[in-house]
C-alpha cells in the first residue's frame, strides 16, 4: 500500500519563529523507514507522538483530537477543506504546533493545521499524529541519511561535511519550489531523451508517481507498459491509481536508474500543472543515499557512492 498526502490551504497563517541556533550542535536521530516514508519519534509540550517529515506537504499537520487533548491553539472560527488525493474531505483548521521535541531538543512554535488523520493512520497501519512539513523545515538544514535510517538537524551545511566527506558523488542546485506549495523541484530530471521539472517528496513511499500531463508528451507515454493498479491514502481517504514499468533509464545529475522501474500514474495533475512527476523514497534510497535538504541556505545536495 501506498500512502501520500497532499494539503493546501485557502487561508494565511502567521508565521511564528523556529529552529535552532547557529551555536547548536548536530542533532541525529532514527527514523521509522517500515512503510517507505520518514517516521520520528516527538514529543508535543511531554507527549510521545509519532510524525512524518514530508517536504510535500505545506505547512504541517497535527491530528485534530491530539491538538485538543494537548490544549494546542486552535481556531475554530477559520475552517477550510484540504485539498489532495482520495474522495472525500478533509475539513482543517488552522492550528500551532508548540513544545515539539525531537531527540531531546526543544523547537520553536511553527503553524500547523489540525484534521482528522484517521485515514492517513489507516494507510501507513499505525497512529499518525502529524507531518513536519514546510512550515517546520523552512528555517531548517536537514541530511536525511538513508542506509543509516537516520536524519540529522544541523545548523548550517557546513556541518555536514564530516557526514559526506566519504561519499565519491556529490550533486547540489539551488532549493527551488513550486509555488506557494513550497515543495522542492528538481527542474532538470532525465526520462531518456527528455528533460522534465518534477517534485521531491519525502512524503512519498512510491519509487515515482507520473502526473497526467506526463502522458502528453510522447516519449513518456510511449515508455510506460501498464501493469495493474496500487491503493493509495492521501487526506481525503483513499484513491487507486495505475501502475506501470517505465522502458527508459531516468536520472539527475550524476544519478541514475535503468530502465524497468515499476511506476504510477497519478489520477490528477499537480496543483501548478507543471510538474511531470513526483519523486519518492524509493527512488530517492536506490540514487542518493544522503540527502541535504539546506532550506536555511537554499540549496538541495545529493551524495552517493558512500563509503560505510
Amino acid at each position: 500500500m501506498t500512502h501520500t498526502i497532499r494539503l493546501l490551504v485557502a487561508f494565511l497563517l502567521t508565521a511564528l519563529p523556529l529552529g535552532a541556533t547557529a551555536t547548536e550542535p548536530p542533532l541525529t536521530v532514527p527514523f521509522d523507514f517500515s512503510r517507505h516514508e520518514i517516521g520520528l519519534n516527538v514529543t508535543v509540550k511531554g507527549t510521545p507522538l509519532f510524525m512524518l517529515l514530508d517536504t510535500g506537504v505545506d505547512p504541517s499537520i497535527i491530528d485534530l483530537a491530539r491538538a485538543k487533548a494537548l490544549g494546542l491553539p486552535v481556531d475554530f472560527k477559520n475552517t477550510g477543506e484540504g485539498s489532495g488525493f482520495g474522495s472525500g474531505k478533509a475539513v482543517v483548521f488552522p492550528a500551532t504546533i508548540k513544545g515539539l521535541k525531537i531527540g531531546g531538543r526543544t523547537f520553536g512554535d511553527f503553524e500547523a493545521l489540525a484534521l482528522d488523520t484517521t485515514a492517513m493512520s489507516k494507510g501507513y497501519r499505525r497512529p499518525v499524529d502529524g507531518v513536519l512539513g514546510y512550515s517546520f523545515l523552512k528555517d531548517k538544514t536537514v541530511l536525511i541519511d538513508y542506509p543509516a535510517n537516520a536524519i540529522t538537524l544541523l545548523a548550517n551545511a557546513q556541518q555536514a561535511t564530516a557526514l559526506t566527506h566519504q561519499c565519491r558523488q556529490h550533486f547540489s542546485i539551488p532549493l527551488r519550489t513550486l509555488g506557494d506549495n513550497h515543495w522542492p523541484v528538481i527542474s532538470e530530471f532525465r526520462f531518456g531523451a527528455v528533460t522534465v521539472p518534477v517534485t521531491l517528496d519525502t512524503g512519498s513511499s512510491r519509487l515515482m508517481g507520473f502526473y497526467q500531463i506526463a502522458l502528453q508528451d510522447k516519449v513518456i507515454r510511449d515508455a510506460l507498459k501498464l501493469t495493474g493498479t496500487n491503493t493509495g491514502t492521501g487526506a481525503r481517504g483513499t484513491f487507486t491509481s495505475k501502475t506501470a514499468v517505465l522502458g527508459v533509464p531516468i536520472g539527475f545529475g550524476p544519478f541514475h536508474l535503468p530502465a524497468g522501474a515499476t511506476v504510477s500514474l497519478l489520477p490528477t495533475n499537480d496543483e501548478s500543472g507543471k510538474m511531470f512527476a513526483n519523486i519518492g523514497n524509493q527512488a530517492l534510497t536506490q540514487m542518493t543515499p544522503k540527502l541535504l535538504l539546506d532550506y536555511a541556505g537554499k540549496r538541495v545536495s545529493f551524495f552517493g557512492d558512500c563509503a560505510r
